[in-house]
């Protein structure tokens, strides 16, 4: 019996820890905000400059953003920024998995709240200027899961990486078919993701229009949106990028 209850007792205190450790620790009631036309930024610490760049870059970036969605302009956005990516990532991964990240992973969509971390401290591998397009990266994924509350990830970030107008080179060969199909964010950064997203979602515009993209993201399916095959449309991409 003595041995069960130690059991028992231990099993809580793991479950109680990796709750604790992975649970969002989003809180809002202590920060300053700061509102725009279209949005309202929380923050923990800014300076004006900072604050008006922000605005800016989103102001600038709303109205085609929600027209692409086919959206009315009537809808607020949530900014939170966090005066760090530790500061940030803790309150998105938990403490736990804060632990694990690198500084790669600076800014998040949860539900209609984007999360990133400050402009002044964007950490070892960002810039100042690179999380303000990732403030608009993660808005545009706010607008995804409107949409979809579980899109492909290459239709996902390659919207995101398009909308915000992060196109980058490509450092690997173009991805198979198969592994397009894979949806964990590993395999994705493992087959440059963001770059060959970005080129597909850049290449079906161009060919079938936003409305037809759009619709691909609500349903994920080719054939009705594109009347092809998935794999027919990814040959004709592969085609085109090598053209």
């Amino acid at each position: 019996m003595k041995k069960l209850f130690i059991y028992l007792l231990v099993a809580f205190a793991v479950v109680g820890t990796l709750f604790l450790g992975l649970k969002k620790n989003i809180h809002l009631d202590n920060m300053q905000v700061h509102e725009t036309a279209h949005f309202t930024i929380y923050y923990e610490a800014l300076e004006q400059e900072t604050i008006n760049d922000i605005e800016q870059k989103l102001e600038a970036n709303y109205t085609s953003v929600r027209q692409f969605f086919g959206l009315s302009e009537d809808q607020r956005g949530s900014i939170v920024v966090y005066e760090s990516v530790g500061r940030f990532q803790r309150a998105y991964l938990g403490i736990i998995l804060s632990l694990v990240y690198g500084d790669w992973a600076s800014g998040a969509a949860y539900r209609d709240l984007v999360l990133v971390t400050s402009p002044e401290n964007p950490g070892s591998q960002h810039t100042y200027d690179d999380i303000l397009e990732i403030i608009v990266h993660e808005y545009v994924h706010t607008l995804v899961y409107q949409q979809n509350e579980m899109p492909d990830i290459w239709l996902d970030e390659g919207m995101a990486t398009y909308l915000a107008g992060q196109k980058s080179n490509f450092t690997a060969p173009v991805p198979s078919f198969e592994a397009l199909q894979q949806q964990d964010m590993n395999s994705f950064l493992d087959n440059d993701g963001y770059a060959y997203s970005y080129a597909y979602v850049d290449y079906l515009v161009s060919t079938y229009g936003n409305d037809k993209v759009v619709d691909l993201i609500k349903t994920n399916d080719y054939e009705g949106t594109f009347g092809k095959s998935q794999r027919d449309v990814y040959t004709d991409w592969v085609s085109f990028m090598t053209e």
